[in-house]
Parts: C-alpha cells; sequence; structure tokens
C-alpha cells in the first residue's frame, strides 16, 4: 500500500525557485512508492487552508517553504486536533530558524530520495491567546518586526542580509514597553525593548541559546525580557553578554523557563510569531502544547 503525501509548497519562499524542482520532487517520492498531491501555497493563511482541505487523503505532509509556512501547517493540525500525522520539511526560507535548531538541510531537494528513512522527532508547540500557534518563538519588541516588514523582493534578492539591513534601521529607534509577566505563580513588572517566549535555539538567524540548554519537547519554553540601558556602555554589556549568551548575570536580562507565561503592557504593541505578524495586543497569554507534533527530520542524500 502506498504512502500518500500531501506536498505543500510556497512558490516564493527563498529565492523563489521551489517551483523548479517540483518535477524532481514527484519523483523521488514515487519511487519511494509515495502517492504525491502537490498544493501550491500562494496566500497568507493559504497552506492552512491546504492542509484542512486535503487531510483525510493524507498519511504524511511535506512542507517546501519557511518559516511562516510550516507555521500554517503545524497550525492547521493543531486545530484539527491532529497528531499520528509527520511532518517532513524541505527548509527554503531566509532564516529557517527551527531547521537550525534542529541541525536539518536546508533548501536540499535531495532529501526526498531519503524520505522513508527520516527519522522522528516531537515537538512541542506553543499556543497564542487561544486561537493561534507557534513552532518556535512570539516576540514583541526591538527588531521583532523586521522578518514581516522586509519585502519578498528584498528577501529574494538579498537572503539574510536583507534582514540585517532593515534591523540596522529599526535600531535608530528603541521604544520601551511597560509590561506585567506572569508564570509559575511568579510575577514581575518592568520596562523592556524585547520580550520573546521561545522553543528554539535560533530567532530572526541570530544563535540565542546554547543547544545544550534547550529541549524542544520538556514542555517548557525560554523566555527573554531584555531592559533598555540606561547608559550607552550598557549596550555594549548587553551585546557581549548576548554573545556569550550569558543571560543570568546582567540585570538587564530577565531569563526563565515556564510552561504558561501572560503578558500585559501598558499600552498595546506589535507581536510576531514565528516571523510573521500576530497583531496589536495588550495582553498575550501563552501556553505549551507539549509534544504536540511529529517532525519527520531527514538526512543529506550523500549519493
Amino acid at each position: 500500500m502506498s504512502i500518500r503525501v500531501l506536498a505543500i509548497i510556497n512558490p516564493t519562499s527563498g529565492k523563489g525557485n521551489i517551483t523548479e524542482h517540483i518535477d524532481e520532487i514527484k519523483k523521488n517520492l514515487k519511487e519511494q512508492n509515495m502517492e504525491v498531491n502537490v498544493q501550491l501555497s500562494k496566500k497568507e493563511y493559504n497552506a492552512k487552508r491546504i492542509v484542512e482541505e486535503n487531510i483525510k487523503d493524507t498519511d504524511l505532509i511535506l512542507v517546501c517553504g519557511g518559516d511562516g509556512t510550516f507555521n500554517e501547517v503545524v497550525s492547521g493540525l493543531m486545530d484539527l486536533n491532529i497528531k499520528d500525522i509527520s511532518i517532513a520539511y524541505i527548509p527554503m526560507g531566509t532564516t529557517n530558524d527551527l531547521a537550525r535548531s534542529l541541525d536539518m538541510p536546508i533548501k536540499d531537494i535531495s532529501i526526498t530520495k531519503t524520505l522513508l528513512k527520516s527519522k522522528a522527532r516531537i515537538l512541542d508547540v506553543g499556543k497564542f491567546n487561544n486561537n493561534r500557534y507557534f513552532c518556535y518563538v512570539a516576540a514583541f519588541g526591538v527588531i521583532t518586526d523586521v522578518a514581516y516588514k522586509t519585502s519578498q523582493k528584498a528577501k529574494n534578492k538579498y537572503g539574510r542580509m536583507a534582514y540585517y539591513m532593515k534591523a540596522i534601521k529599526e535600531l535608530i529607534r528603541i521604544p520601551t514597553y511597560k509590561v506585567k509577566i506572569t508564570f509559575d505563580e511568579e510575577e514581575l513588572e518592568g520596562e523592556f525593548i524585547y520580550g520573546g517566549i521561545s522553543n528554539s535555539e535560533s530567532i530572526a538567524g541570530f544563535k540565542w541559546f546554547n543547544r545544550e540548554e534547550i529541549d524542544l519537547a520538556d514542555g517548557k519554553f525560554e523566555a527573554i525580557f531584555i531592559r533598555k540601558p540606561k547608559k550607552l556602555s550598557g549596550y555594549f554589556r548587553l551585546l557581549s553578554d548576548f554573545r556569550h549568551k550569558d543571560y543570568m548575570i546582567n540585570r538587564d536580562f530577565v531569563y526563565f523557563k515556564a510552561n504558561k507565561i501572560t503578558i500585559s503592557t501598558e499600552k498595546k504593541v506589535d507581536w510576531t510569531i514565528d516571523g510573521e505578524y500576530a497583531g496589536n495586543l495588550n495582553l498575550v497569554n501563552i501556553e505549551n502544547c507539549n509534544k504536540a507534533i511529529e517532525l519527520a527530520v531527514c538526512e543529506k542524500d550523500t549519493k
């Protein structure tokens, strides 16, 4: 009996050339006795709808796209409360943060030759205000809007450098936000320039944590909130501590792990989830959905 594969392809991801490889992908999968249903995700939230419309005839989902496309697919499965369908992933985006945390091959079509030999990885998923999901990060504040405000044209032309150019412009003016954070029966307040709740080693193309600190299926998020330094020297210390991944000795960093987190702000702030805009909000409830999805991690074909 053949395996029914739903291949969801975002034709604009990365350099925008994935459609040139559709025939190769179909050939590689058919050689492994797989039936392939190829669907192009051409607009926002389209991948989620494709999952909802095709899930009854699917044994495995293959995602060819960036972090946003992967998020939409996971969101579709979470809304349907489906846990017995694995997701294979060919990261084709600009930053591919989740894939980098898992040491997955980037933009490598050859993994479709060995899909049957993939290894299962169970991952947590974040629930955002009970109506959305994130796979690796929910964040607000400085630089968090760079991913969705950088044009697709610039991403295709300059790759990750497009993000860095946009980030430099964002750093000229850094706003602060009055924030109240509640987690694990603890509560703290302060003025912050950034807040991020993540389940990933890499965020926005930068390595935030040492790999041995991160367990993607432990039921907890890594949360970091950054205060605005009072002096210029404080910014240099922030950068130094960030480079060394040492967040416990600098009072401008608040770092903790938790399963449920509530963040309220005095004024509404823009939030992002997995690099996409998530709304202008002043109250966010985040919950870890432990071991919610199974990712089929493929190794690069060396033949």
